[in-house]
């Protein structure tokens, strides 16, 4: 027996110790403090995302007991409409540093401050920061962790505002290095109303349009400091927990591609850069501590050899099978038609607002109430930042009209994405030649198979993305196959390309689809 209770007691001892080591090994930190009186070195932010953070101020991390002097300092930087907090508030990316060794910083760039900025004018802000942030650690070098938009703010700060000198790697979590289709949706002609109550067609968002990014590769990719310091790039192919907020854009990109909910697998490779991982994380679990361990090897290397290709695309195809639909809603009831042809699988309806309707209730086209519920999830970050999505998902619906009743207490706006499990319809393509002006060709091919080609009708509006009022519309009738010529002569202006197209099957039901894109008069280079 006394035998017995002494190996229990081993037991129980070799446990207890195998805890404590392992608490030991995850010391709880403190949150990093401003490096400095707030008062004599930030500057004022500007109103709209919420954010009321102060733009410049930047964070030292606690100092690990196995801080290793031989590794870089890690400066880990936020993304569009972030604040630095991201890093360790609901976030273990800082714990993890620091069991790690390493010693850690963390800044606030202007999106901090309440509204987004572009790719400049956060550049030129962190790249100062960069410098305050190596001259205060005796000129160590430093590894930027950047997350999602930041990636792009980091290499605009290396490039063009010589903070290349200070910086060792880059590592990006999720950068939209190519831009994002979300940013070119929020500026869709279906999305003014929301953006507008939203605020979210700022500065940040307008420059991660996909045209914008795409003037912003081909301008940097060939300058001589683009790729001096060595990139890594990592990327994500979750959409989060079903009809959360990561799940609204990962059904919307998913027509491009893989993706983590908000960038798409594509956008996230850095041409000049090395691919790390693409990984199983969406867009918020792509910046914690999961990730760490997949570029810690990474975080001080040698030179990688860039193989940079360009960005310029003269040819696309477009998806087909998504409808998007919007407008304001004044105080009261609204209805939205929902025209669903047959042989649709599976229909997925999110309805964005900007601000919770007293309530809705979906008809099916016999005029009874479809029993489904809406998940409702406010979006805390991100382009749509603020908004509130509502989603159902319906299997083998019915064909023919539906209605979407909606009740709204107040002023609001909404932006409807409808995807369809169903058999495409069309094909439509692009060409484009960049001469002074910009000349786009649209070619659409309908299915004559599934389409009734007389019915067919395609409007497209070109809208100066951020000026609503500066809009021009073509429409093309009754053609099975037709082409649309467009030419753009203002430089350096982006628009954004909203096509609708209708029409109906075979046997006589509607249906409706929508293509959304930006596009860029070639002009002079920012820098």
């Amino acid at each position: 027996m006394l035998k017995k209770i002494a190996f229990l007691c081993l037991i129980v001892a070799v446990i207890a110790g195998a805890n404590m080591t392992l608490f030991a090994d995850s010391e709880d930190i403190s949150d990093p403090q401003p490096a400095y009186d707030l008062d004599s070195k930030s500057i004022s932010g500007k109103a709209g995302n919420g954010n009321d953070e102060t733009p410049g101020e930047w964070y030292i991390g606690d100092t690990p007991p196995n801080l290793d002097p031989s590794k870089p300092i890690l400066l880990f930087v936020p993304g569009l409409n972030n604040v630095a907090q991201v890093w360790w508030e609901d976030n273990d990316m800082y714990q993890t540093a620091y069991d790690a060794g390493f010693q850690t910083t963390f800044v606030q760039l202007h999106d901090a401050g309440g509204e987004s900025a572009d790719m400049w004018d956060n550049g030129e802000l962190l790249a100062e920061k960069i410098v305050e942030i190596s001259n205060h650690f005796g000129g160590k070098p430093i590894t930027v962790v950047a997350y999602s938009k930041g990636g792009v703010d980091t290499q605009s700060a290396l490039t063009y505002y010589d903070a290349h000198q200070y910086v060792d790697n880059v590592i990006t979590l999720s950068s939209p290095h190519h831009g994002s289709q979300l940013a070119d949706l929020a500026y869709s002609s279906w999305s003014s109303w929301l953006a507008d109550l939203l605020g979210a067609q700022g500065d940040g968002t307008y420059s991660m349009q996909m045209a914008e990014m795409n003037a912003f590769r081909n301008q940097t990719d060939p300058q001589p400091l683009a790729y001096y310091n060595d990139y890594y790039t990592l990327g994500g192919t979750d959409w989060g927990s079903t009809f959360s907020s990561t799940w609204y854009g990962g059904m919307y990109l998913s027509q491009h591609g893989d993706n983590d909910g908000v960038v798409t697998v594509d956008s996230s490779r850095l041409p000049g850069g090395q691919e790390l991982a693409i990984g199983d994380w969406n867009h918020t679990t792509v910046r914690t501590g999961d990730t760490f361990s997949v570029f810690e090897n990474y975080i001080s290397s040698s030179q990688l050899a860039n193989n940079i290709q360009s960005s310029e695309q003269k040819n696309k195809t477009f998806p087909s099978n998504q409808w998007v639909h919007g407008s304001g809603l004044e105080q009261g009831k609204h209805e939205i038609t929902i025209p669903i042809e047959e042989n649709v699988k599976a229909l997925t309806l999110n309805l964005l607002t900007s601000q919770q309707p007293n309530d809705m209730v979906l008809v099916d086209p016999t005029g009874k109430t479809h029993q489904t519920n809406f998940k409702s999830t406010k979006f805390q970050e991100g382009v749509f930042k603020g908004g509130i999505s509502h989603a159902t998902t319906i299997e083998s619906p019915q064909s023919g009209e539906w209605t979407l009743k909606i009740h709204s207490g107040n002023d609001n706006a909404y932006l409807l994405l409808a995807d369809f499990k169903a058999p495409e319809k069309y094909e439509l393509n692009k060409h484009v030649n960049r001469h002074k002006s910009l000349e786009l060709t649209y070619n659409l091919k309908s299915n004559t198979d599934q389409v009734n080609s007389q019915s067919l009708q395609t409007t497209y509006r070109i809208t100066e993305s951020g000026n609503p009022s500066q809009t021009l519309t073509y429409t093309q009738k009754g053609e099975a196959n037709h082409s649309q010529h467009i030419t753009l002569n203002q430089p350096n202006q982006v628009y954004n390309v909203t096509i609708d197209i209708e029409g109906k099957t075979k046997t006589g039901e509607t249906f409706k689809r929508t293509i959304i894109e930006s596009v860029k008069v070639p002009g002079t280079p920012y820098k």
